[in-house]
């Protein structure tokens, strides 16, 4: 949401409509008794002045960056512990500044550190779903989230 008011600023100029929102991750957990969890993707859009309920939807998205910090620390800690050491700074300075950092910075921090050629190879040997420096996230319950 935080680029929402720059993006509406910018669509005056170019005679764009812009209509703001937020995907935000979470888990749904089935009604049908299966038990499994399943990650899920929400769109939230709502209207030029903002969601209608702002202060909770500041709330959900502060602590999903907050999740994702912790996150972060944790597969550095784990790639630590596989002989591969990063300093967190270097993952924050690629999310770039007030980005909460994700795999996907974890993942180019260990390529601009040499330890990996690319991208790819970062995921399909320690960063995917359940690898050795996966690290679950803090998604919110789909459930509580939608209503």
């Amino acid at each position: 949401m935080a680029g929402v008011p720059e993006a509406m600023e910018s669509a005056k100029e170019f005679s764009i409509r812009i209509i703001p929102g937020v995907e935000i991750s979470a888990l749904y957990s089935p009604s049908n008794g299966s038990g499994a969890d399943e990650l899920v993707h929400i769109l939230a859009y709502y209207d030029s002045w903002g969601p209608g309920k702002s202060q909770e939807v500041e709330k959900v998205l502060s602590s999903i960056r907050e999740g994702r910090y912790t996150r972060a620390k944790e597969m550095l800690s784990k790639f630590r512990n596989l002989g591969m050491p990063l300093n967190f700074e270097d993952v924050s300075t690629i999310a770039g500044n007030g980005v909460a950092p994700g795999r996907v910075h974890v993942a180019r921090a260990m390529v601009v550190a040499g330890y990996f050629d690319n991208l790819g190879q970062a995921f399909s040997r320690y960063l995917y779903d359940g690898g050795p420096a996966y690290a679950t996230g803090s998604e919110p319950d789909g459930n509580l989230l939608c209503n």
